[in-house]
């Protein structure tokens, strides 16, 4: 299984303010203790784990110094300022040589590295996302990263949905996923006023072609394993019927949701995808798409 959507990190290393108290996440979480769910996981895709901005590169780069410690890392996803121009362009030009750093195999073909980008949006003021230089600025970023080949994980929470789509569809021609499903409101259920309008959105995303959907991160959005246990499948069956196997990708967002909000282990998870997709009418022969295929072509992954 490809996990789309696995974080490391190292506080002693690099400065994540966000990590300041929530005790349970303020620790080192390294290669070694991932949940590989029994082995089930073998091709993680590291996400930038938000560190301050100016530690961006270090990141990517420490994670690419650990290729001995994480043999089995598929690919990276760095973190980077679309809003930020020029600045964007060298940043991207930096995290394109870091390839430099990794083993090409015998036949010549690029290793671990980077192949997306992700600016969190999540905690944007809304005002910010509806400014009109701020947005043409994110179109500028969205269309270098399409010129580059490079994708774009959208990191949201549900009522930001509405805004995202209409930026998103000024540039169809990148290639984007959005992450945990855009965040929607578990504890208040899919059929609550908040979920029905994330219900829309979804639908309006998943008319574009390009766009992608992580199945990951609803523990996390959880106030406890009963309310995920009650409500986590409708909002699961509904992307999976939106998107399609070929459009969705399984990712354990691990450590954040094993740690906090309902918690659970990487193959609970795996096995909660798999029910919601025969909740969905898929077959056996779709899971090969959720848990491989569709993060292989997204990403630009070698097949398995």
């Amino acid at each position: 299984m490809v996990d789309a959507h696995v974080h490391v990190w190292d506080p002693a290393r690099l400065r994540y303010p966000w990590l300041d108290g929530i005790p349970p996440l303020d620790r080192a979480f390294l290669p070694a203790d991932i949940d590989r769910a029994c082995g089930a996981s073998s091709r993680p895709v590291f996400v930038q784990a938000g560190c301050v901005p100016e530690q961006a590169i270090d990141e990517a780069r420490w994670v690419l110094g650990m290729r001995d410690a994480w043999p089995e890392l598929a690919a990276i996803v760095a973190d980077a300022d679309l809003r930020s121009g020029r600045a964007l362009e060298s940043q991207l030009d930096e995290l394109d040589s870091l390839d430099s750093l990794t083993d090409r195999d015998a036949e010549g073909s690029r290793g671990v590295r980077v192949v997306g980008i992700r600016h969190l949006l999540q905690d944007e003021p809304d005002e910010l996302l509806e400014d009109a230089r701020a947005r043409s600025a994110l179109l500028d970023g969205l269309r270098m990263l399409a010129e580059r080949g490079l994708t774009f994980d959208v990191c949201v929470r549900h009522r930001q949905l509405a805004v995202v789509a209409e930026l998103l569809e000024s540039v169809p021609d990148v290639r984007v996923v959005l992450d945990h499903l855009g965040k929607p409101p578990v504890d208040d259920g899919i059929d609550s006023a908040a979920g029905r309008a994330w219900v829309r959105n979804i639908d309006r995303l998943a008319l574009l072609p390009l766009a992608h959907v992580k199945l990951s991160g609803l523990a996390a959005e959880a106030s406890s394993r009963k309310v995920l246990d009650a409500h986590a499948a409708p909002f699961l069956v509904h992307a999976l019927s939106a998107f399609g196997a070929e459009r969705s990708m399984v990712g354990s967002d691990w450590p954040v949701s094993s740690h906090t909000g309902a918690g659970g282990t990487t193959r609970e998870w795996r096995e909660r995808v798999r029910s919601a997709a025969s909740d969905a009418g898929l077959t056996g022969d779709d899971l090969p798409a959720l848990e491989s295929r569709t993060a292989e072509r997204f990403y630009g992954l070698p097949l398995a």
